[in-house]
């Protein structure tokens, strides 16, 4: 009796879902005169400077900007999301399948009876695979930067299509020998997806760099933008609130750039009343639709540590050398969520987290996913530098490349 009402259930869910995604494409056809009439006075505003969404802006910036923010509506309108898969692709070997830890390493926040732990997940490493186990626990000169792609947590998939300027970048300029992409669940394929998914995908990754791959957590760098730094802090959390009973090292550093701090606010507020919103391609619809998604349309509560960490800080973690672990946190001045990046940096240095603040000057969100598609890729360049000397600074058992270059 209990398998047959399981199996009405999904097949209910099927059906509600089909004709959701049939309605959201019937209103956006609806919609697309509109959008591409106000897309058209968009562009033709653009060439001139002081009608330009910021006057700093060159007329590249500025009309890349906008054909991204198109994009962006058109895919939150029509609720179209990456269809994640296991084979290796153009990755070929530097993609790789891993597998989830025993149930027992999934506890607190990250143990719900509908969400169970991906069996199998893919990665992709940048530039290659780290060396053997029994080589990589040895390389002191290796650093990892274990990375969680943005994308609302409804698009993207860590792949050389989505993070393929973002891996290359972190290596060259943030001074890392390797950089790992998960790609983690997307709560925009359906409601087994919800949180707590993305972060036990994270726990996942992170397991398996420092239990099978046998590369140290103070080697590696916790990095996440957008929604995939919520999953980073994420990941932090649970560190924090269940690392000593479960043997789970921290890590020895966290980046985070332009990071989701109060998922809920998404819903709670209309972003179109930020002074930051004609300066940014964020849009209502995506925030939303991510908000959405990730709760499983409301299934979780959006105000809770894991999904809105800006109002539930918690205290620093310390590596094995006793050090507060360094906090990088990037944002963009004329992004959307700026001021609620600003907080989150202050909020978390009162709890004790050594925490650097660097804000780019007249740039909106995400630069270092979508840097050289919005023509923003030098200051992102920079803030990966930023990164790096901060470390340099702070994390001195990290031997990043490059650092004291100009």
């Amino acid at each position: 009796m209990k398998d047959v009402q399981t199996l009405e259930a999904s097949l209910a869910f099927r059906l509600d879902q089909r004709f959701r995604t049939l309605f959201s494409y019937f209103y956006t056809l609806l919609l697309t005169p509109f959008l591409l009439t106000d897309f058209t006075l968009d562009i033709i505003l653009c060439l001139n400077p002081w009608t330009r969404p910021s006057s700093s802006w060159t007329l590249n910036q500025a009309a890349r900007m906008r054909v991204v923010r198109l994009v962006l509506l058109y895919w939150s309108l029509t609720k179209s999301f990456d269809r994640l898969h296991l084979r290796p692709g153009r990755e070929r070997n530097r993609f790789q399948v891993i597998r989830a830890q025993p149930p027992k390493l999934y506890r607190g926040a990250l143990s719900d009876p509908a969400i169970k732990p991906d069996r199998t997940m893919g990665v992709t490493w940048t530039p290659a695979r780290p060396p053997p186990p029994s080589l990589a626990s040895k390389s002191e000169d290796m650093v990892v930067c274990l990375h969680f792609h943005g994308g609302g947590f409804a698009i993207g998939n860590g792949r050389d299509e989505d993070t393929g300027y973002l891996a290359p970048t972190l290596v060259k300029h943030m001074g890392v020998t390797h950089v790992c992409t998960p790609q983690y669940r997307l709560s925009s394929a359906g409601r087994q997806n919800r949180f707590p998914a993305p972060v036990q995908d994270a726990l996942t990754a992170y397991l398996a760099l420092t239990r099978e791959m046998g590369i140290p957590a103070k080697q590696i760098i916790l990095s996440g933008d957008s929604a995939g730094a919520n999953i980073a802090i994420g990941l932090l959390r649970y560190i924090s609130e269940h690392g000593r009973e479960l043997s789970i090292p921290a890590p020895a550093a966290v980046a985070l750039w332009s990071p989701w701090v109060d998922v809920h606010a998404a819903i709670d507020q209309d972003m179109r009343t930020s002074p930051n919103y004609r300066t940014d391609y964020l849009s209502k619809e995506f925030g939303r639709w991510g908000a959405q998604a990730v709760s499983g349309y409301m299934a979780v509560d959006l105000k809770g540590p894991y999904l809105s960490p800006l109002h539930h800080p918690f205290g620093a973690l310390k590596g094995d050398d006793g050090a507060t672990l360094p906090m990088f946190v990037h944002g963009g001045e004329r992004e959307v969520l700026c001021p609620d990046i600003e907080r989150f940096a202050e909020v978390y240095g009162e709890k004790g987290w050594n925490v650097k603040l660097v804000v780019s000057r007249h740039c909106p969100h995400d630069i270092i996913l979508l840097g050289p598609r919005i023509g923003f890729h030098e200051e992102a360049e920079q803030a990966c530098r930023d990164a790096r000397d901060w470390f340099a600074a702070t994390a001195t058992g990290l031997r990043l490349r490059g650092v004291g270059d100009s």
